[in-house]
C-alpha cells in the first residue's frame, strides 16, 4: 500500500501540474463553482425562512449541513465521477488490463488516481460555509465523521459502477448522484415513510445530517464509532468485490 500511495501522489501531482499549464482550468472551474454554489444554497435559504425554532434547524444550522453537503459534492466531483467514467471508458477501450498489471493496488490506482481540478475549490467554499463556532470535543468528533463519510461516499460510488469491469453495458453511477442529492436537507425534514427508508441506507443520513448533528452536539460519540465502523466495513466489502470482479475480468490479454 505504500508503494499504491506513492503512485498516486504522482498522479495527482501531474493532475495539478497538467491544470497549472492551462490556467484557465482552474479560473473556469471556480466561477462555475460560484455559480453552482447560487443554486445549491438558494433552496436553503428559501427553506429556512420558513423554519421554526421546534425541530432545532435553524436557517444557520441549514447552512452549515449545506456546506458538508458541498463538501461531498467535491469528493464526489473531485475524486468519484472522473475516476468512474475512466474505469467504463478503459473497459471500453481495452485499456484497463496494463493498470492491473501494475504492482500497485488497483483499486486504489484505478477508482483515485486522477483528480478532477477545476473542482477542487469547493472544498475551500465548504470549509468557509461550515464557519461556526464549536468545542473542540464537538469539532473532533465532526471531523471524524466528515472524513468517514468522505471514504464511505466513495466506497458507494465504486460499488455503483464497479460492475462495468465484467458486465460491458452497466451504468449504476447515477443511484450515487440521487442519493447524494437526498442528502442536501436534513433526513428529519421528509415524511416518515421516507425518512425511514432514507435512514436505513446509511450513505444517506451519513453522508449530511449524521456529521451536522454530531457538530451541534446532538449525538453522542457513539456515532463516529458507528460511522469508522461502517465505513471499514464497507471498505472491506468493497475489496473482496473488487478482487472476485477483477479475476472475471477479460481485456485484451485475454
Amino acid at each position: 500500500m505504500r508503494h499504491s500511495w506513492a503512485v498516486l501522489r504522482r498522479s495527482w501531482r501531474l493532475s495539478l501540474k497538467a491544470a497549472t499549464a492551462f490556467r484557465g482550468d482552474m479560473a473556469i472551474g471556480t466561477g462555475v463553482t460560484f455559480v453552482w454554489l447560487f443554486f445549491a444554497i438558494a433552496p436553503v435559504l428559501a427553506a429556512g425562512r420558513y423554519l421554526g425554532q421546534g425541530d432545532g434547524w435553524t436557517q444557520a444550522r441549514l447552512l452549515f449541513l449545506q456546506a458538508v453537503w458541498y463538501w461531498m459534492d467535491a469528493v464526489m466531483w473531485v475524486f468519484l465521477h472522473g475516476n468512474i467514467r475512466q474505469l467504463q471508458s478503459d473497459v471500453r477501450r481495452g485499456e484497463l488490463d496494463w493498470k492491473l498489471l501494475l504492482p500497485t493496488d488497483s483499486l486504489t490506482l484505478v477508482t483515485l488516481g486522477k483528480v478532477n481540478v477545476p473542482d477542487l475549490p469547493k472544498f475551500a467554499i465548504a470549509v468557509g460555509l461550515g464557519a461556526l463556532p464549536g468545542s473542540p470535543w464537538s469539532v473532533l468528533m465532526f471531523v471524524v465523521c466528515l472524513l468517514a463519510a468522505s471514504v464511505l461516499l466513495w466506497a458507494v460510488g465504486v460499488f455503483s459502477s464497479y460492475k462495468v469491469i465484467t458486465k460491458f453495458e452497466f451504468e449504476g453511477d447515477f443511484l450515487l448522484s440521487s442519493a447524494h442529492n437526498l442528502a442536501r436537507v436534513p433526513v428529519s425534514m421528509y415524511g416518515t415513510v421516507l425518512r425511514i427508508v432514507l435512514s436505513s441506507v446509511l450513505p444517506v443520513i451519513l453522508i449530511t445530517t449524521v456529521p451536522s448533528t454530531v457538530f451541534f452536539g446532538w449525538s453522542g460519540w457513539q456515532v463516529p464509532l458507528t460511522a469508522i465502523g461502517a465505513t471499514v466495513a464497507l471498505t472491506a466489502a468493497l475489496r473482496l468485490a473488487w478482487r472476485r470482479e477483477t479475476k472475471l475480468y477479460v481485456g485484451l490479454q485475454g
